[in-house]
């Protein structure tokens, strides 16, 4: 199993950041490898679910994502993704505030069916492309509160 876990520090309280990340309306403006997103209107309250597509490293996943946990004061996310042609991967978020800033950490866990290795990935370049879009979306995410904010 791979474990991927980063941060980004936004200049703005949790209230602000808010907005962009608990509407999912907004959550293509800062995910920017989804290609597909058809989330239940009350998405990202536990129990819900969203329809879901992501491509990272070449490589394509739909499924049905499914918020396992969420806390709507501190944001804190957890669902999952049970892709038709991957194994299921697991999402964390959390929204840790101090001193007018928000800490927003993200973690991913996942494993690569042996069938995709060897053929056309390499476990150690997939995991840099999926390092690089998580600081991508933060970043993205980042962006967008800060440049509203």
């Amino acid at each position: 199993m791979t474990t991927i876990t980063k941060s980004v520090v936004i200049n703005a309280p949790r209230d602000a950041v808010r907005p962009y990340y608990a509407h999912p309306v907004h959550t293509p403006q800062w995910s920017h490898r989804l290609y597909l997103w058809e989330p239940d209107e009350a998405w990202p309250s536990a129990g819900t679910n969203a329809k879901m597509g992501i491509k990272s490293a070449g490589v394509s996943m739909e499924g049905l994502a499914t918020t396992l946990a969420y806390d709507d004061k501190t944001m804190a996310h957890h669902f999952r993704l049970q892709p038709s042609n991957m194994t299921p991967m697991e999402f964390w978020f959390t929204f840790d505030e101090g001193e007018g800033k928000t800490t927003v950490t993200m973690k991913v866990d996942y494993t690569i069916p042996g069938s995709y290795l060897g053929q056309a990935l390499d476990k150690l370049y997939v995991e840099r492309q999926n390092t690089r879009d998580i600081e991508q979306q933060l970043a993205n995410l980042k962006a967008l509160v800060e440049d509203n904010a």
